[in-house]
């Protein structure tokens, strides 16, 4: 039964799995809203992304922005007090999950997948340097991607982690050349990159939703 957690360091509303098929359930996933908005308009997305034996939590950011919230302000800048704290938490919530019983855990790390929407796109990528550890996967749809000179030492496990990338062609809010340019990095660094674009804007489009679903489904 889906539920609200009031025991993790940010506000969390965990979906179980469905069904479990032909897996064994054990598969999570932490779910990062956009700028201003809340985890509620992930409940739909959740179903929509519908992949057998995964379960979903989803998060709210800390700091309060009009009718929603946020993980920073305007700022890019790795040192913003506001995104700094916004990782710390996520940090603390991740390892939470981790061996939370009351969310169908333990889980390994291996079990988990990180993904994230606009700013969450941005803060699933950087919360994965800072685990430095193998994941199910991360996938970061519209990101703008943080700027990292040089690029953190990753672990040649932690390479092995599937990345899924997306961004839309008209996106007039996080420009595409942006996105495509800060993430090579990523394609250069991780051993299964992908990187997906759409005739969209910023948004999340029916055929991302697809691509995203068959890309679980090949990690769970």
């Amino acid at each position: 039964m889906a539920k609200d957690i009031t025991s993790l360091p940010l506000k969390g509303h965990f979906i179980p799995a469905v069904n479990k098929g032909m897996t064994n359930g054990q598969k999570l996933m932490l779910v990062l809203h956009g700028r201003g908005d809340t985890l509620d308009s992930y409940k739909v997305f959740a179903k929509e992304v519908n992949v057998t034996g995964l379960n979903y939590l989803l998060l709210n950011a800390p700091f309060t922005e009009f009718f929603g919230y946020t993980w920073y302000d305007d700022s890019f800048n790795l040192k913003d007090l506001r995104y700094l704290k916004s990782i710390e938490l996520l940090k603390e919530t991740y390892q939470s999950a981790l061996t939370s019983e009351e969310m169908g855990g333990p889980y390994q790390s291996e079990d988990v997948f990180l993904m994230g929407f606009s700013q969450g796109g941005r803060m699933v990528l950087d919360l994965f340097l800072q685990i430095n550890q193998k994941l199910a996967g991360v996938a970061a749809l519209s990101p703008r991607v943080s700027v990292h000179k040089p690029f953190p030492e990753l672990e040649n496990k932690t390479k092995e982690t599937p990345v899924f990338l997306a961004h839309g062609f008209y996106d007039d809010i996080i420009p595409f050349s942006e996105t495509q340019e800060h993430s090579t990095p990523w394609r250069e660094q991780m051993k299964a990159p992908q990187f997906h674009s759409y005739e969209m804007g910023h948004e999340i489009d029916i055929m991302e939703i697809l691509a995203l679903r068959e890309w679980l489904n090949e990690y769970l």
